[in-house]
This record gives structure tokens, sequence and C-alpha cells, in this order.
């Protein structure tokens, strides 16, 4: 509980509007409290300093010896001489011990307190006039307005806290409705999406990034499913084939012959099985960067020439000639360099024409190499090229080779090798002409 006040936002916004309303309401406290003080010190020195003109002006009248006919109107008079001693004074009220070094001053006597003011005067014997007078009626009145004040401060405390605590309510409001929408999302409803139409500008930008969140979720979900719906697809259909193979042989006595021709086909199931395995774990680890690479500056005609002559034998089946043009410096890991670029080489030669001619075209920048594999044969549905790196997409079912072990991992590999060299792939495919470019940051990635 004391955790949750102390994270409560609810809790911070009141206690600093209530901090804030507590300076405010101090200062403004503070200020009157001097305005008032400030008004009767002034108001006092222009009745005292109104008096001192009125007895200045009677100095020119009086003989040295006359000063006890000087009167002061409703105020103590005391007339020092150059010494600060008094001569004269009209009252029994003594002046405070450091009166000869201030010019105003405020003392106690017998709980009354006074305020005088101490005025020089141009003259060889007398040297000041001090006028004083009782400020009692003054401190009264500001002892009743701090009290006044002071109850003011407390019930406008009382009241912004109650205000304080309804506006956070109201300014919280939208945090409880995207709290509400945010609630339904499980990961069978990744399809909620907040409106944020009706919420305040500062929430836009969170709701929205929220939403974009739910967005990629709701595609990685998709993916997911999609994902494991095909590889229990892919495994189902060589592990059916075993099973049925492996029943109808022990439904009855067979040959030698047989049980070898039934191993060797389960041999190749097997094959298919372990290659999917194999692919799918491989396409794991390279996504989450976890493949031990072995990058060094290579030579791209170099990396590509083996791959030549391990499918020179397929290239002959259908009498296709390959060619192989340019060069360039790639820094890269060789095997995997030759893996995606065999995947293309394959499906090349693969779906070629008969009698037709596989390109592959090097090119070297200054930042990025490109490498171009062209063949003529079967276009490729306009629908099918943005998901042809898609895990087990296959464009057209009827183009998988009879003998071929792939489950439509080849390009989703051969993607994420060229992502890691800091690159991107791409595919064209029209008039019977297909071309894949694979283009990779030259060096360090």
């Amino acid at each position: 509980m004391k955790l949750k006040l102390k994270n409560s936002m609810a809790t911070k916004l009141i206690v600093m509007y209530m901090a804030s309303s507590f300076v405010v309401l101090t200062s403004f406290a503070l200020i009157v409290q001097y305005s008032i003080k400030h008004h009767f010190y002034q108001q006092d020195y222009q009745r005292l300093n109104n008096n001192y003109h009125t007895i200045f002006s009677a100095f020119d009248s009086l003989g040295n010896n006359d000063i006890t006919a000087l009167k002061a109107e409703s105020a103590y008079l005391w007339v020092l001489d150059r010494d600060g001693i008094p001569l004269f004074t009209n009252t029994t009220l003594s002046l405070p011990e450091d009166s000869k070094k201030l010019n105003s001053m405020e003392w106690t006597v017998d709980g009354h307190t006074y305020r005088a003011f101490r005025f020089q005067l141009k003259h060889p014997q007398y040297g000041a006039i001090v006028l004083g007078l009782n400020i009692d009626l003054h401190l009264l009145f500001i002892s009743k307005f701090n009290i006044v004040l002071l109850w003011t401060f407390v019930i406008t405390s009382v009241i912004s806290g109650v205000y304080a605590v309804f506006i956070v309510h109201k300014g919280l409001k939208p945090l409880h409705v995207l709290q509400k929408y945010l609630s339904k999302v499980s990961p069978n409803r990744l399809d909620i999406r907040v409106p944020v139409e009706a919420l305040p500008v500062e929430l836009v930008q969170l709701v929205e990034t929220q939403n974009e969140m739910l967005e990629r979720l709701q595609h990685g979900f998709n993916r997911l499913s999609e994902f494991s719906s095909d590889i229990a697809h892919e495994l189902r259909t060589p592990l059916t084939n075993i099973m049925t193979q492996t029943h109808v042989t022990l439904s009855s006595k067979r040959t030698v012959e047989e049980y070898e021709e039934i191993l060797l086909s389960n041999v190749e199931e097997l094959e298919r099985l372990n290659k999917t395995i194999q692919d799918t774990l491989y396409l794991a680890k390279s996504e989450n960067h976890l493949l031990h690479t072995n990058k060094e500056m290579l030579q791209l005609a170099e990396v590509i020439r083996p791959l030549l002559e391990f499918y020179e034998f397929m290239a002959d089946e259908k009498e296709v000639c390959v060619e192989l043009r340019g060069d360039g410096e790639q820094f890269g890991d060789k095997q995997m360099l030759q893996r995606a670029v065999g995947n293309i080489i394959s499906n090349a030669l693969r779906h070629c024409d008969v009698g037709s001619v596989v390109s592959i075209q090097l090119s070297e920048g200054e930042e990025y190499n490109s490498i171009k594999i062209k063949n003529t044969g079967e276009t490729i549905p306009e629908s099918s090229l943005p998901y042809l790196f898609d895990r087990f997409y296959r464009a057209d079912k009827s183009r998988q080779h009879s003998r071929s072990i792939g489950a439509g991992l080849g390009l989703a590999i051969t993607r994420s090798i060229v992502q890691a060299h800091g690159g991107e792939i791409t595919v064209s495919s029209s008039e019977r002409v297909t071309e894949f470019t694979l283009t990779m940051k030259k060096g360090e990635v």
C-alpha cells in the first residue's frame, strides 16, 4: 500500500498542486502583511513629519530658553542637544539607549509599543528633535488581521486540496479510458486499438505508439501461428509417409529387396525431415543473431565459382549455361554467402527453361556490392513476389521438384544471411525473366 501511494501519479500531482498552493498563499500572506506594516510605518512617519515641520517653523520665533513652549500635536517630543542628550521632553517616557544612532526606532515599555523618528536640526544649540507615538492600535489591528489571514489560509488550503483531488481525477480520466481498453488485450484479442480522437494531445503520441506495438504483436502472433501451422504440415508429411510405408511393410512378409527399397524411401523422408529441422534452427539463430560468423575480406568471384562446379551436373541435365561476370571485394562469411547465393542458383536452375542461360553479374560499388542472378523460365506471379522470402512459402506448389527435399525455407535463409551482411534482397519477374538482386554492404556491418 505504501509503495502504491509512493508511486501514485495522482498522489504526486495532488502533493505538487498543494505545495504550489501553499507557496502562493504564503507569499500572498507575507506580501499583504508587509504591505500593511509598511502602510502604518509610512502613515506614522508622515504624521510625525508634519509635526516636525510645524515645530521647526516655531524655532525662529522662540528664544533659546523658550523650547518649553514647543508643542507636538498628539505626539511625544524630545529635543536633543548636539550630543544627543535630551534637553526637553513633554513625556515621562524615556528613549531607548541606542536612540543616538538611529533615525527610526521602536521599543516596548510596560506592555506598550512606541515608534519614534529622529529629525536633524541645523541649530547651534539643538541637534535633533525626536517625535514618537503609541502604535498599540496598529499592532492590535495587525494581530487580528493575522488571525483572519490564518483562517483564510487554512480554509483556502482545504478548498485547494479538494479542488486538487477533483481536477487530478478529471485530468487522469483519459488514463483510465486507456487502461480500460488495454485491459481487454489478450493473445486472442490483439486486434484492439485505442481511439485517439477523444484523447488529449499529450497522450496521442503514447497511444499511437501503443497501437503500433499492438500492430506488431498481432503481426508477430499471426506469423507465429502461421509458422506453427506450416512447420506442423512440413513435419507431418514425411512422418506420415514413413508411418504409412512402415505399416504397409509390416502388414505382410517382404523380400529383402522390398525391405531395402522401403528403407531407402524412409531415409529420403528422414533426410527431408532433418533438412527442414536444420533450416528452421538456422533461421531462428540467424534472426536472433546467434550464428557464429567468421567474416573476412573476400573476392566474390572466388566465393561463387565453387558453386558453379557444385551445380554443374544439374545445369548439364537441363543443358543450361551458367555465366559468371564481374567481381568485387566483400567483407563477409564465406560459407554463409555461398549458402545464400547457392539457394538462388539452385532455384534458378530448377525453374529455368531447358537450353537457356543463367547469368550471375557481380558489381562493386563504393559502399555496397550487388549480385544479380537472372534466369529465363516461368514467370513468378506478381501477387507472390512480396511473400517469396517468407518461411515455407511457395509461389506455385506445382513448381516443386519431385526430387527436392526443400521445405520452402531456402529464400528465407538467403534473406536472413543478406540482412546479416547489412543488405537486402529483391526479386523481379516479368515476361519469363526472373532476376534476384542481392545488395550487401561492402565493409563491416
